[in-house]
């Protein structure tokens, strides 16, 4: 192992600046790279820049750990490996096989995910298809149908189906305009959004649902408040809502945030206002995500029922009660 983690630390395909030096309190290691997923080679590696610890047991090679506000947990025991990209984002996860068909008839792409996670494999066609409808004719996966507005999970023996209209609406106000600054993301962000918008403007529902988490850690007159480069990318106030299909909505570089957790918020509610804290532009960013146990988790497919948004494109709100 510690052969193994001394190559990694001369081959210079990490950052490693990014460790040595961390604020380790009292020799117990920090979320090196912000918070995420992490493999334990990466994290082990880490570990040894920065002359900390890690404060769990029994951490190996192909462990899966969770980092959250300078939290460690384990979130799984890789049964083969566990990947990541050497310098990239941490959406480390462990290697899975491909899953065997299960599909009868028709199965969306969400639904397809929960089985593939209760049985340890993966469908090769998500997250990119996870609002459409699957199936797998001699073994081999195939999107049957493009839902335009996603998915619609029947009732268990019933074949599901796509939606009529899209359960999600921008998250504006009704009738506000919005410029589309960013629909390209990559990595976890990969089907995020981005809002060019002044700050102060009200951050609304897409969905409704409950909210899960708020993160408040860059207040007015703090450093990552507005903008601060990039040691402020982890720094951003955020909102998570939990809807009932167990996805989450993220809106992130808030100014001030009005909703509090547990509280129930409709479609359309109010979040908060919208600001640049953790970037240096003021916008909104906002996507759907599985439910990782950390804030910020692999984006999900999302169609709004105003429009299909591309960069650079103004579109309308239809938030409206």
């Amino acid at each position: 192992m510690r052969v193994w983690l001394c190559a990694l630390l001369l081959c210079g395909c990490w950052d490693w600046d990014q460790f040595r030096g961390a604020d380790a309190s009292e020799g117990v290691c920090p979320c090196f790279a912000g918070d995420g997923a992490y493999c334990g080679a990466r994290a082990l590696a880490g570990a040894e820049a920065a002359g900390c610890e890690l404060p769990l047991g029994g951490v190996t090679e192909s462990t899966l750990l969770s980092c959250g506000d300078g939290v460690w947990t384990v979130r799984d025991d890789c049964a083969d490996e566990c990947t990541f990209n050497p310098g990239g984002p941490l959406d480390d996860a462990c290697l899975l096989l491909d899953c065997d068909c299960f599909v009868l008839e028709a199965f969306c792409g969400a639904g397809a995910q929960r089985i593939a996670d209760e049985r340890r494999c993966q469908v090769p066609l998500l997250p990119e298809h996870d609002g459409d409808i699957l199936h797998c004719p001699g073994g081999v996966w195939t999107v049957r149908d493009d839902c335009r507005h996603g998915c619609r999970q029947a009732p268990a023996g019933t074949p599901d189906d796509c939606r009529a209209q899209s359960v999600y609406r921008l998250p504006f106000a009704c009738d506000r305009e919005a410029v589309v600054s960013n629909a390209t993301h990559t990595g976890r962000d990969r089907f995020a959004v981005d809002f060019d918008v002044p700050p102060g403007t009200d951050v609304r529902a897409m969905r409704e649902g409950t909210v899960l988490r708020v993160r408040n850690v860059s207040p007015p007159g703090s450093p990552c408040f507005e903008g601060g480069g990039a040691a402020c990318v982890d720094l951003a106030n955020t909102v998570e809502v939990r809807h009932d299909d167990g996805t989450v909505a993220l809106y992130m570089h808030l100014q001030q945030i009005l909703a509090t957790v547990g509280q129930a918020i409709p479609r359309g509610g109010m979040l908060g206002l919208s600001g640049s804290s953790g970037t240096d532009t003021p916008q909104l960013h906002v996507q759907v995500q599985r439910d990782c146990g950390i804030w910020r988790c692999q984006s999900l497919p999302i169609a709004f029922e105003e429009a299909e948004l591309v960069t650079g494109a103004t579109a309308t709100s239809m938030n409206c009660e």
